[in-house]
């Protein structure tokens, strides 16, 4: 591996950073101050960053199934944080949210400690399809359907609107990230009895069998988008 590849997985740091302070000779491999960015280390290489040793940081990539009433962040007075849920965050570290979901909604969030990976993933996001499930209290029927695209035209979103055959009271939106956002305050002006609305899926990404207030911790190569 390339020192300036080891020293932004070791560091919060960015490339164009790295290669400055290895270039100002602040960085040393085994000893010795190394000042091409590009030296290949070996795997029993220590590297030392302003003479303390550093080694590379195993980040944690997280897909949780948020509750109702839980803020995608990391302190507030109103609501509990979805950080409660987990069991095994680090108190040195900070945690960020590629996709954030309003308190009243529930579904499919995703957050890490990497904040470079969750920059890029939320770029990523905004290309894909994001799959709503609205769940009513009685059976969906046409007349509701319709209303929905009508509200939904008004605010120019067309979205595809389909009944779930395995559950008639339930209605799935395949809508952007960007429409999504609008949805609740759309649903809300049609007084629709609603028990829940839920983000199920983006792009290939689903909760699978994920219950509310699971969590699962994947490798960054595992979170398929």
């Amino acid at each position: 591996m390339r020192l300036i590849k080891f020293l932004t997985l070791s560091v919060a740091m960015s490339r164009n950073q790295a290669k400055f302070f290895i270039k100002r000779g602040r960085v040393s491999v085994n000893g010795k101050a190394k000042t091409d960015p590009d030296f290949e280390l070996l795997d029993s290489s220590q590297v030392l960053f302003d003479g303390k040793p550093i080694s590379i940081i195993e980040h944690q990539y997280i897909v949780l199934h948020k509750p109702p009433s839980y803020e995608c962040a990391s302190t507030n007075k109103q609501n509990k944080s979805i950080l409660e849920l987990i069991k095994n965050l680090s108190e040195k570290r900070s945690y960020h949210f590629a996709n954030i979901l309003a308190p009243e909604l529930t579904g499919l969030v995703l957050l890490s400690d990497d904040i470079r990976w969750v920059s890029r993933t939320r770029l990523r996001l905004q290309k894909k399809t994001w799959i709503y499930q609205i769940r009513l209290i009685n059976n969906a029927n046409e007349v509701i359907l319709e209303q929905l695209k009508s509200a939904l035209s008004e605010n120019e979103i067309t979205p595809t609107i389909e009944i779930d055959d395995e559950d008639k009271r339930s209605i799935l939106l395949h809508l952007s990230q960007t429409q999504g956002t609008e949805i609740v305050t759309i649903l809300a002006s049609l007084n629709l009895k609603i028990a829940t609305l839920q983000l199920k899926q983006i792009g290939r990404l689903n909760l699978g069998e994920l219950k509310e207030g699971d969590y699962l911790e994947l490798m960054e190569n595992e979170v398929k988008i």
